[in-house]
């Protein structure tokens, strides 16, 4: 029985906390190595122009990127939330939507048990599911301290972690980086398009959070959490782990980074297996630390996926003029 499993015990706290330290190390690395490896086109496939006259592409299967206007992901974001809406609520997407509603369902009826069983798991493999970090760079505005970057003490908050902004953000700055230096106005572009997905989802997430209202699973006051529909923003700041788990803004992040950077460099297959392998392990990590039910992703991932896709239409453009000669 796993209620009566002892609990693993480390012997060595600090050869452990070294070990996770190296992870955060490796997973860092391996963030910035796949900046520089999504920019750099080795296929003849996909052919990056620097300027917007498609007559200077000369294939039909190439893509014209031009440079990103300053702010662009700023100015594009009535228009990313206009078309994402209308793309959301067109007939074509009216299977998603049946895919989205089922799922929820069954997963909203089916989540406590979910929680639980994952749980308990991660009991049995010694997966601490506590969020667990420490601060390395912060800074007081006033009698206010802010953390600016906080370093995953534990496996479970390296997954969380994932999820997070912060990921997103530095896969932007490293992407920029590399545009800027090599000329490279797809990788600016993508850049800019991963904010401007960012951005739209997180407005929209934040919105239906509000809406909804319900607990996570680490607030619960009932099997699954209560939703609580329209709660007052007084109520909600107060206590915000009783109103936002659904849906979930971590998965949407995730999910819409993903969309872009595959939209925009589909030589690189391994980009949608890995993106949603790590995706799924996030998902369960945020179980496992009762930030969200497993109720509160499908419609996550189809926001996400809504607005990233709609930030590539947006800006890659594609050589028509090519295809009709």
């Amino acid at each position: 029985m796993l209620k009566n499993q002892k609990p693993i015990h480390l012997k060595n706290l600090s050869n452990y906390k070294m070990q996770f330290l190296k992870i955060n190390a490796v997973l860092l690395i391996v963030l910035l190595n796949c900046t520089v490896s999504f920019c750099q086109v080795n296929s003849d496939t996909v052919k990056t122009v620097a300027v917007i006259d498609s007559t200077q592409a000369s294939r039909p299967n190439e893509f014209v990127y031009t440079k990103p206007k300053p702010f662009a992901f700023v100015t594009k974001l009535p228009k990313t939330l206009a078309w994402s809406a209308k793309e959301s609520f067109s007939k074509k997407s009216i299977p998603a939507w049946g895919i989205i509603t089922s799922s929820t369902l069954i997963l909203i009826a089916c989540d406590q048990d979910i929680t639980d069983g994952v749980k308990r798991f991660s009991r049995y493999i010694g997966l601490d599911n506590e969020n667990k970090y420490k601060t390395v760079v912060g800074f007081n505005v006033g009698s206010t301290h802010f953390d600016a970057y906080q370093l995953p003490q534990n496996l479970n908050s390296v997954f969380y972690s994932l999820g997070e902004g912060s990921t997103s953000l530095l896969l932007c700055g490293g992407m920029s980086l590399y545009g800027i230096a090599s000329h490279d106005n797809r990788a600016r572009s993508t850049s800019s398009q991963i904010l401007q997905a960012q951005l739209a989802l997180g407005i929209t997430c934040q919105i239906l959070k509000r809406v909804a209202g319900r607990e996570s699973p680490a607030a619960s006051t009932a099997p699954g959490g209560v939703w609580r529909p329209f709660t007052k923003p007084s109520e909600y700041q107060k206590a915000v782990s009783h109103h936002d788990a659904f849906p979930s803004g971590h998965l949407a992040t995730m999910m819409a980074t993903v969309t872009v950077l595959a939209g925009n460099y589909p030589e690189k297959r391994w980009i949608i297996p890995v993106g949603y392998s790590v995706i799924g392990v996030t998902g369960l990590a945020m179980i496992n630390n009762g930030v969200h039910w497993a109720g509160d992703y499908p419609l996550a991932l189809g926001i996400g996926y809504i607005c990233g896709k709609m930030a590539v239409k947006m800006n890659k453009l594609v050589n028509t003029k090519a295809r009709r000669k």
